[in-house]
């Protein structure tokens, strides 16, 4: 977690970043800190071309762009965060796995960093009105199901509680959405120096390769604004979302780093295969 949080910190304070040294295609930036890792992927494959693609639109890439490629999916977990498109042709497999580890990666912190700076504004002043143990309850109330299970807590900070509020609260809303009818289960509890909030659904689970979408990169959001963490894998059945947030806050105050496109020469990109997002 604490490297987690370090690299948001890099991200959105817009930190030094390591230099490639391949060549850089039109407009890809010479700041992108995920162009310099692409730059490093295109000269460890040793490839002339590497782009990376992001819910299908490149946003950094290095070389001119070939008349034929190929698509590499990123994977983080069970979730797929984008593609490395390179020249189409063969290579080392082992050594793209390693750097296509990498670069989703970086791809995932990336995104955990943007959904902080969101975040920020979110929870400013945010308070959960009756607390945390009646909000929750209401709102398992309101989506029809969920059993709400509460351990006793220590007096909690108003940005964790709103950020544990809104997480389990999101998870619940993607439940009843992609598990309608199934258990739903809830629990609250201190794990040492840090709040576990664990929402959990006997639905048919996230699928391999989902992409995840605006409630989860929400989710990640809040929870990385005051320091923890995010994540959504299959459970045993169904779909579990685990957020685990300290119970002193984090100060973290992202800036905004804008990404500079890469510009490719004209080319009818293939469109990526629409998978399920949550």
């Amino acid at each position: 977690m604490n490297g987690l949080m370090s690299t948001v910190r890099e991200i959105t304070r817009g930190a030094a970043t390591p230099h490639g040294t391949g060549r850089r295609g039109r407009g890809a930036g010479e700041g992108s800190w995920l162009g310099a890792l692409v730059d490093t992927v295109a000269g460890t494959l040793r490839v002339p071309f590497a782009a990376l693609e992001v819910d299908g639109r490149i946003v950094a890439g290095t070389g001119g762009w070939p008349e034929v490629v190929t698509r590499v999916p990123l994977g983080y977990g069970v979730e797929t965060v984008g593609a490395l498109v390179l020249p189409q042709g063969r290579r080392d497999a082992r050594l793209l796995d390693a750097l296509a580890g990498q670069l989703a990666r970086a791809v995932h912190a990336t995104s955990v960093a943007e959904a902080a700076v969101r975040a920020t504004h979110e929870l400013a002043g945010a308070h959960v009105p009756g607390g945390l143990v009646a909000a929750l309850t209401a709102t398992a109330r309101v989506h029809g199901h969920g059993v709400v299970e509460v351990w006793p807590l220590p007096a909690l900070s108003p940005a964790v509680e709103a950020a544990a509020y809104r997480i389990a609260a999101e998870a619940l809303a993607n439940a009843g959405r992609h598990a309608p009818g199934a258990p739903v289960r809830v629990r609250v509890r201190a794990r040492g120096a840090f709040l576990d909030v664990v929402v959990s659904d006997g639905g048919p689970g996230v699928p391999a390769g989902f992409t995840a979408g605006a409630g989860v990169h929400a989710m990640r959001g809040w929870a990385a604004v005051v320091g923890g963490s995010c994540t959504v894998r299959r459970g045993l059945p169904g779909t579990l979302v685990e957020a685990m947030l300290p119970l002193v806050p984090v100060p973290l105050v992202p800036v905004p780093v804008v990404p500079t496109p890469l510009v490719p020469t004209p080319l009818v990109p293939t469109p990526l295969v629409p998978t399920r997002r949550r």
